[in-house]
């Protein structure tokens, strides 16, 4: 079982395993000792049921679901409860009090898989990206519904060493986590300062600087000023928005191709590297405001002790990255609509 804890002077939030050690669920996970992956077609019944498993027929997508009995077998995006979940809705346990605060860890961990396949998320098409977040749409609506939800956390770890099934994870919170939490403190507080979203006013900025990646009618891809990674970079929504919640079909195909996109120049500038996919979006149960956005994060080198202070060095300025990942993200771009 784990638990919630949290500092006394920084007020940071850690999951604590108070018993033996928990697995991550990474995707790639075998049946006994058998060389079978349970997130394959055909092995469904491997896995807890099925919350959520899109179908696409005839032009169709339907939203179906497993039952003890039953398996989905031809879904293309699959939602199930993680095997090794970080939070729980049966968490139990005690309540502590500061200085060494602590609670049970409830809340819901899943596992959206991206691909029927084993392959890369950069290989993965853009028409499957559109299914995925019609997927993750639907899953993170039904959440936030949910009592004792007031945070859905959605990111992607991917590492080619341990992953065979590209996925998401979703993991809901009681609270806003502190980084988003302090991320959305720092927005409104230049919005009521300076009347404008802050990044609004990046994207403005950045159109035509040398960190512009790739731009399509409603998102652009660019590399942070400041970034925290090598090689880190942004996709973001041209117009404000605090939800990838409130994304039309129009919308969510065009994210889709700019993933495709993204990805796709990521693998062919750096190959097949570590990195960590995060959306960064407002809670619907709070009335404070985030212009969401995803940020990758290549994970290239170790940390640095100078980061135990919150300070990042980066040996690669965001400039020189994105002269690299701009060529190869606009290639990318051309090839998938048709340019040559």
């Amino acid at each position: 079982m784990t638990q919630f804890r949290k500092d006394n002077i920084l007020d940071r939030l850690v999951i604590v395993n108070d018993g033996n050690s928990v697995d991550m669920d990474d995707g790639n996970e075998k049946h006994g000792n058998d060389d079978i992956c349970i997130y394959c077609p055909g092995n469904e019944h491997l896995t807890r049921p099925a919350v959520l498993a899109l179908v696409q027929k005839e032009g169709m997508m339907r939203r179906l679901s497993d039952t003890e009995d039953y398996r989905v077998d031809d879904w293309c995006v699959r939602v199930v409860p993680s095997k090794n979940p970080l939070v729980s809705i049966s968490a139990n346990g005690k309540y502590t009090n500061k200085p060494f605060y602590s609670e049970p860890a409830y809340g819901y961990h899943y596992l959206l898989i991206a691909s029927r396949e084993h392959c890369k998320p950069s290989s993965i098409p853009a028409e499957q990206w559109s299914n995925v977040l019609v997927a993750l749409q639907d899953r993170v609506k039904w959440l936030y519904m949910q009592k004792g939800v007031s945070y859905v956390a959605v990111y992607m770890d991917y590492d080619a060493s341990n992953v065979w099934h590209p996925h998401l994870n979703i993991i809901t919170f009681p609270y806003i986590p502190p980084l988003i939490e302090q991320e959305v403190e720092s927005i409104n507080r230049y919005i009521n300062e300076a009347g404008s979203c802050p990044l609004c006013n990046m994207i403005s900025m950045e159109d035509k600087s040398p960190r512009h990646l790739v731009s399509i009618e409603n998102f652009m891809a660019l590399c942070p000023w400041a970034p925290t990674h090598p090689y880190e970079f942004w996709i973001v929504p041209k117009k404000h928005a605090i939800q990838l919640l409130r994304m039309t079909q129009k919308e969510i195909d065009e994210l889709a191709t700019m993933l495709r996109v993204m990805l796709g120049g990521l693998y062919n500038t750096l190959g097949d590297v570590k990195f960590s996919m995060i959306i960064h979006a407002s809670s619907e149960k709070s009335r404070k405001q985030l212009h969401w956005h995803i940020e990758v994060h290549p994970r290239l080198v170790d940390s640095y002790g100078i980061e135990g202070f919150g300070v990042h060095f980066l040996n690669i300025s965001p400039e020189y990255a994105a002269s690299r990942l701009s060529f190869a993200s606009r290639r990318e771009l051309a090839r998938i609509v048709g340019i040559t």
